[in-house]
């Protein structure tokens, strides 16, 4: 009798084993290294505290006093490759560069904003589909550069057509006006919160993930700070991604408890050889919290990735260009959980790195105290 019991349970608890995993993600399809196999129109919606021009055409690198709304239509050329802008080789005619071809730059009222998206958002339910994605760009950015980087990421992301958003401030495409940029940053809180509330308001229940690149990150970290959430209210994003935050390390430190409260997860990703936010560390003086070879800034569950991976100079934008950092991204946004798997990702007690084990020269971003 004891006998059958035994087997009885053993059988149990063999086929509880082989059983599928009810709280186990679906698979993502992996972002691999590939050549676009023909030409893509992308579309993206956008945000904007630019001036337009006087002919309703394009943005200019200036202030204006509203949120101005629309959609602009990106083309993808055959032949880019996963991660990049494209290129045009010297030698070759061939340019696989993405761009915006004249008229694909719509201008909408907020109304007609809301409706476009409502009437084009992917379905809800659908995990590949079922959210929106706003991208921040940071400092020397005209709204052209960040509508392809809004693009390429939307689409090496696989996010649908019209589900890929950006807000673009007025930042100056110069990159001897940082401190122009940094203004105007400050200046640009108010409509990224209005974009944001008008995100909201059009995602229809959708979950809406972030990711802010570089200076970006301040007018990010201090509308999340002002964010009211209520006990029992659902929080109003999902997954929050800190791209070389050039923020300073003790501001954040201050103000970064906030985004635990209006996001489900939110994940740091820096570099020590990040060359741009080497340079703005050396101009301010404090440790940035992007720049390093370990986090700058930990607060108690924010993550923090280390990212050794090589990178062209001036190795700023490996969050959008390097296939390790695009599939973890991604499954971030599709499952709410990382792809840290394989021998470039290693575990440290309090944060994660990817790539070599350490920097081939010591940085300036981890040679100042921590």
């Amino acid at each position: 009798m004891k006998r059958a019991v035994a087997l009885i349970v053993v059988s149990l608890l063999l086929a509880s084993c082989a059983m599928p995993d009810a709280h186990r993600p679906p698979p993502v399809p992996e972002v691999k290294a590939a050549y676009t196999d023909k030409e893509v129109k992308y579309p993206v919606l956008y945000g904007t505290s630019r001036m337009p021009n006087s002919a309703k055409t394009a943005y200019l690198d200036e202030r204006a006093a509203r949120v101005h709304y629309g959609r602009v239509i990106v083309t993808i050329p055959k032949g880019r490759l996963t991660g990049s802008l494209g290129e045009q080789g010297v030698f070759s005619t061939r340019d696989t560069r993405l761009a915006i071809a004249d008229g694909n730059i719509e201008l909408h009222s907020q109304d007609s904003f809301m409706a476009l998206a409502k009437s084009q958002l992917g379905a809800a339910g659908d995990p590949e589909s079922g959210y929106l994605l706003v991208f921040i760009h940071g400092y020397n950015n005209s709204f052209e550069d960040a509508a392809l980087r809004a693009a390429q990421l939307g689409f090496d992301l696989h996010v649908p057509p019209n589900n890929m958003m950006f807000f673009s401030w007025a930042a100056n495409k110069n990159y001897r006006k940082y401190t122009h940029d940094e203004a105007t940053a400050d200046a640009s809180e108010i409509h990224l919160e209005a974009f944001l509330k008008t995100v909201r308001a059009t995602a229809g229940g959708r979950k809406i993930h972030i990711i802010a690149h570089s200076m970006g990150n301040r007018p990010l970290l201090r509308v999340i700070s002002r964010m009211q959430v209520l006990p029992g209210e659902k929080k109003p994003f999902g997954q929050i991604i800190l791209a070389a935050p050039d923020v300073d390390r003790d501001v954040f430190m201050h103000y970064g408890q906030n985004y635990l409260k209006v996001a489900e997860r939110t994940t740091v990703y820096l570099s020590p050889f990040d060359f741009a936010l080497q340079l703005s560390q050396d101009v301010h003086f404090y440790p940035r919290v992007g720049c390093g070879d370990k986090p700058q800034a930990e607060i108690k569950d924010i993550e923090n990735v280390v990212s050794f991976i090589p990178e062209d100079f001036p190795s700023h934008t490996y969050v959008a260009s390097t296939l390790p950092l695009l599939n973890d991204v991604k499954n971030l946004f599709v499952n709410g959980k990382p792809a840290r798997q394989g021998a470039a990702w290693k575990a440290h007690p309090t944060y994660w790195t990817v790539g070599q084990t350490r920097p081939l020269v010591r940085s300036s971003c981890s040679a100042l105290p921590g």
